[in-house]
């Protein structure tokens, strides 16, 4: 009910009791007679009344300002912080409005003003930090950020030193400030997030796929982005444990069936298995990814490795040839193959034919060993030639 109302009613109701206070008076008989020796004074019952009602006013009144005069201390410190607190409010709405649009220094400069509350202070130094960071003030921001830090739940402060690290590639610090926050947070996605991005920086990919795996369930990574991710910690993984024959078999054993046969960890693999010494694995894993789906790549590899039985190795190297007749990468893996068990006439038409198909280099060095081997040397320089020509060409 609104203020002019309240006093209309209050009025009313005064006026009600006024006349029905002077129509009581005026058939109303009684007195009332007050005697303190030697004085004695005598009113009617209303004046009385009357005269009582304005005393109890007056006391009313006088408590009332007694007790404002007491409590004006108070009320002045009080309005002073009401109006303070306002003023705090719009220059942090000043500040926010100015980095959002991309003010940064003036966002700055009022952010680090603020003083108060100490969350909203804590939050102020954030975006003061945040603000110092887009204009590449790293050390006031590294400060802000300090200050920031000094409150009870500073998560915000503790995600912001997170991206900055990161943007700075100090991938310790950053991983630092995320555990810091993990403690306030533990199932902080964003915080999972840039956690991630830290150790695939730093190789730690045992690490980056469990966190993939969390992600994944939390739903804060696309099917895409997830399997690559997995792809890339795998590959990680394999280049790691190179030279660690059992660690190796071991990983690979688990890894799912999916991802043996892509070609980039087949690859892997492939390098890994032959550099521990096992060529018979390499083979083996080339064969199984060329058989589910073909690529080039791993066609071109696989005369790189030479297992316990390479006769085996051209044998089926050829049954992939009827399908694909004009692949010059498994044409040179077949003369590197025959090559390496001396058949000679059968590797340098194999040669031949993946220049045909395509000029390689890998290709004319083949041919120019063989011309040198068979006392041509002539022809030999013009493959070498022929190899510079498509060095310089890549260049």
């Amino acid at each position: 009910m609104g203020s002019p109302l309240r006093w209309l009613i209050s009025l009313i109701i005064v006026a009600v009791l006024a006349v029905a206070l002077a129509l009581a008076g005026r058939y109303d008989p009684g007195y009332v007679v007050l005697v303190y020796p030697p004085w004695r004074a005598e009113l009617s019952f209303v004046s009385f009344v009357l005269l009582l009602g304005l005393l109890i006013g007056g006391a009313y009144m006088l408590a009332r300002l007694a007790i404002a005069t007491l409590n004006l201390p108070r009320t002045v410190r009080e309005r002073k912080a009401r109006k303070e607190a306002e003023r705090q409010n719009a220059d942090f709405t000043e500040a926010l409005a100015a980095y959002l649009e991309g003010r940064f220094k003036e966002a700055e400069k009022i952010a680090a003003k603020l003083v108060g509350e100490p969350r909203r202070e804590m939050l102020a130094r954030v975006m003061a930090a945040r603000a110092a960071h887009e204009s590449r003030a790293h050390a006031r921001r590294d400060t802000y950020l300090v200050e920031a830090k000094d409150n009870e739940k500073p998560l915000a402060a503790l995600y912001a030193e997170a991206e900055a690290r990161l943007g700075d590639r100090d991938f310790p610090g950053a991983l630092s400030a995320i555990e810091a926050g993990k403690i306030l947070a533990p199932a902080h996605t964003a915080l999972q997030r840039l956690e991630l991005k830290a150790r695939q920086q730093l190789g730690q990919w045992d690490e980056v796929l469990r966190l993939a795996e969390q992600l994944g369930k939390a739903n804060a990574l696309d099917e895409t982005t997830l399997a690559l991710t997995r792809r890339a910690a795998h590959l990680g993984n394999l280049k790691r444990r190179t030279g660690d024959g059992k660690g190796l078999a071991e990983y690979w054993k688990k890894l799912p069936s999916g991802e043996k046969t892509h070609p980039s960890v087949a690859l892997e693999a492939a390098e890994a298995f032959a550099a521990s010494g096992d060529a018979d694995a390499a083979v083996g894993i080339i064969e199984d990814a060329l058989n589910k789906s073909w690529d080039e790549g791993l066609a071109a590899r696989y005369g790189h490795y030479i297992g316990k039985a390479p006769l085996a190795q051209i044998q089926q190297a050829e049954k992939w040839l009827v399908s694909h007749p004009r692949d010059g990468a498994l044409l040179m893996s077949l003369a590197d193959l025959c090559a390496h068990e001396q058949l000679w006439g059968k590797a340098q038409s194999y040669a031949e034919a993946s220049i045909a198909v395509a000029p390689n280099v890998d290709g004319h060095l083949a041919l120019a060993a063989f011309k040198e081997q068979s006392g041509q040397p002539g022809e030999a320089c013009a493959h070498l030639r022929k190899a510079l020509e498509l060095c310089h060409g890549a260049r």
